[in-house]
């Protein structure tokens, strides 16, 4: 019998956040959660009731660090800021350092395809953290007289949303033809030219 080890609660959270962001969740045994979480089978059972709790533990793990690092929060009224947000668009070095995976929570929406709710009411937390993030962004660049009059803001709101999905799907294609470099350069050009026709392109 395998000896039991102590886990931190929070360390184990991040292993199984990226056990699950790399495998997926239907691919992961609870043999592959105890070795690579620390979390033993009888303690996955009485301390997160099972693999389906843990795994949206997880996610809300990975929703906490996404929102406290890479959620767009950028209100200081510049076209540049937000384009930068695409061209610096990472994963979170503490979940996984260079890590191919693209977006644990989007990966999540495409694997259980709206047929879980618990983590449906994830994927709503998420995509509110990117409109709200973009929305508030576009409109303090409005406000700041950076951006072009007559322009949708809500409009592009979905749109930007979209660009930063369809990021995250092509990272995780990886090889397969995901180029997700291309789709930020053609996100932060899209957004440098809503500038004003009387500015420069990085305002």
């Amino acid at each position: 019998m395998p000896r039991r080890r102590k886990t931190d609660p929070d360390q184990a959270l991040t292993a199984a956040a990226l056990l699950f962001w790399r495998e997926g969740y239907h691919a992961v045994g609870t043999r592959q959660i105890e070795a690579e979480t620390g979390v033993t089978r009888f303690t996955l059972q009485t301390a997160y009731g099972g693999k389906m709790p843990l795994f949206l533990k997880a996610l809300d793990h990975y929703l906490d660090r996404f929102e406290a690092t890479l959620a767009p929060r950028m209100t200081d009224g510049r076209l540049e800021t937000l384009a930068r947000w695409f061209e610096a668009n990472v994963p979170p070095e503490d979940l996984a350092p260079g890590a191919p995976f693209g977006c644990l929570m989007v990966n999540s929406i495409c694997e259980f395809d709206g047929g879980d709710a618990g983590v449906s009411a994830r994927a709503e937390r998420f995509f509110t953290m990117l409109r709200q993030g973009f929305g508030e962004a576009l409109a303090a660049i409005e406000r700041n007289g950076a951006m072009a009059p007559g322009l949708d803001i809500e409009a592009r709101t979905q749109l930007l949303t979209a660009c930063a999905v369809s990021m995250n799907i092509a990272m995780r294609a990886g090889s397969a033809g995901g180029d997700p470099a291309a789709i930020a350069r053609a996100a932060a050009v899209m957004v440098r030219s809503w500038a004003p026709a009387d500015c420069g392109p990085h305002i």
